[in-house]
Formats: structure tokens, sequence, C-alpha cells
């Protein structure tokens, strides 16, 4: 299942980080494919079921839409369908806690960033929003045992 699963999230993922860190952007290219890919090949395998891949494209995909609504944009559509492919290819159960432990690794990096500019003089470049595709891929990586 590696060469089948894992080994294609890992390129994904990467890519993803790469474009989030040096455009702020998860392209369509990437995520669309990826997540038609992964629906395809657990249905080829017959090994996740079509309830957890279907149920983690979609579940984590509307969970995210909802707390990006709610974020008033803080997370993007790119992140949103990152989640989606990352929910068709491990599942909504394994999806889920990615998606949780996602954002406990973005907040113990954003507190301490937050607390030194707000120490700092208001005149020094301030960060509004961190790019989340580098913490998506930690936390499915720490899942998936990779």
């Amino acid at each position: 299942m590696f060469i089948w699963v894992w080994l294609p999230l890992l390129v994904l993922l990467t890519v993803a980080v790469i474009t989030d860190l040096r455009r702020r952007l998860i392209y369509d290219w990437l995520t669309l494919p990826g997540l038609l890919y992964f629906v395809g090949i657990h249905l080829f395998l017959g090994d996740l079921g079509l309830t957890q891949t279907l149920g983690g494209a979609l579940g984590l995909g509307g969970i995210c839409l909802l707390i990006a609504m709610a974020s008033k944009g803080q997370l993007g559509g790119g992140d949103i369908k990152l989640f989606a492919m990352i929910g068709a290819a491990i599942g909504f159960t394994l999806g889920l806690q990615a998606l949780m432990l996602t954002f406990i690794l973005a907040a113990c990096i954003a507190w301490p960033v937050l607390l030194l500019q707000k120490l700092k003089k208001s005149g020094a470049k301030r960060v509004d929003h961190l790019p989340m595709a580098p913490f998506i891929a930690v936390s499915t990586l720490i899942l998936i045992g990779l």
C-alpha cells in the first residue's frame, strides 16, 4: 500500500508545503486530481472502504469550510481542498485527528509569534497569518507514521 497511497500522499504534501510557503497558495491542479486519485485507488484496492474515503473527503472538506467561514477566511480554499484530499487518502477518522493536530501544532507556533510581535515596536513587520500547509503535512505524516 505504501507505493499506491503513502508515496503519492508524501509527494503531494511536499508540493503543497512548497507552494504555500513560496506563494501562499495551494493549487487546485494539485489537490483536485489528488482527491480523485485517492478515492479511485482506495476503491480499486478495497482497503479503506467507500464510507471512510468519501466521508473523509466530504467530511473534512465540510468541516474546514465551516472553520473558514467562522474565521472569516483565515483558513483558505486551498487548505480546505488539501484537507479534503487528505480525508480521501487516510479516511475520515484519521483525517479528523490530523485536523485537530494541525491546529494544535499551528497554535504552538502562532502563540510565541504573536507574543513576540506584542513585545516588539510597532514599526516591525507583522505576521498576519501563517501558511497552514506545513502544519497540515506534519500532522498527517505524524499520524500515518512516516
